[in-house]
């Protein structure tokens, strides 16, 4: 049904329900400021400590990455240069994603988390395959090809790429119900559910710039060295501690 009104795009009847809705022409203005804005302060309200708890990793893989693109770019290193500005890209996709969840979005946050976990496949596989680099750089690699390697080098990322792959790369359980916007409350599963994510996601980034700029830190919390019989060639396996994984379960909810 048409509106008279000049800023009324449509009225819709639903008899059966008695509702009669106005669809303004502002609805999408109004929903990614007046809206997002009072479900945000209903998120903080709730989460604003979680939040703060995932923002102190999140802080700890940027402060790694930036001192190891700042050596990467003395020595001229292109291998650490290029996986470190994937990592850069990467961490601003989770932002993006906390950025949606905070404003009311519980499907969005999940498929757009996906491809950051495509990058780090990727600085995993060339950290592996370095002679794979020139085919990055030409735009000829396909992400899709690291996945395995990924698996191979950092075996928890196989669950978590698994569970993010049926999910959000396909039509997933949360396509096939309505994900309305709307004001947090803290029963909200989809809420909780979606911060596990981001934690997940930031948990698995910083793993992966430990590996990638391991040279660089003293203690390394998931990464140890491995002896091979090879001139001028280092291995490191993944094998956090006992506590580190018991540590990374309770942050991650995984």
């Amino acid at each position: 049904m048409n509106s008279e009104k000049s800023d009324v795009c449509a009225i819709v009847v639903d008899p059966a329900n008695g509702r009669v809705t106005e669809i303004k022409n502002t609805v999408l203005v109004n929903q990614i400021t007046r809206d997002a804005t009072r479900i945000g302060l209903s998120f903080d309200k709730i989460h604003e400590d979680a939040l703060l708890k995932i923002s102190e990793q999140f802080a700890k893989c940027s402060a790694l990455l930036m001192t190891g693109l700042i050596q990467a770019g003395r020595e001229e290193d292109e291998l650490r240069t290029a996986c470190g500005e994937l990592l850069f890209n990467a961490l601003n996709t989770i932002c993006a994603a906390t950025l949606l969840l905070r404003g009311g979005f519980v499907l969005q946050p999940g498929i757009i988390l996906r491809s950051s976990f495509e990058s780090l496949a990727v600085i995993l596989h060339l950290v592996q395959n370095q002679n794979d680099l020139p085919s990055y750089k030409a735009d000829n690699f396909k992400s899709s090809n690291a996945i395995k390697s990924a698996k191979v080098v950092f075996p928890p990322f196989g669950h978590m790429y698994g569970f993010y792959s049926d999910e959000f790369s396909h039509i997933g359980n949360l396509h096939k119900q309505l994900t309305p916007i709307r004001e947090y409350s803290e029963s909200n599963e989809q809420l909780k559910l979606n911060l596990h994510f981001i934690s997940s996601a930031v948990w698995m980034a910083y793993v992966t710039c430990e590996l990638l700029f391991l040279d660089i830190i003293n203690r390394p919390r998931y990464w140890s060295r491995v002896e091979i019989n090879l001139e001028n060639r280092e291995a490191y396996q993944y094998s956090p501690s006992e506590k580190e994984i018991s540590w990374a379960r309770d942050f991650t909810n995984f």
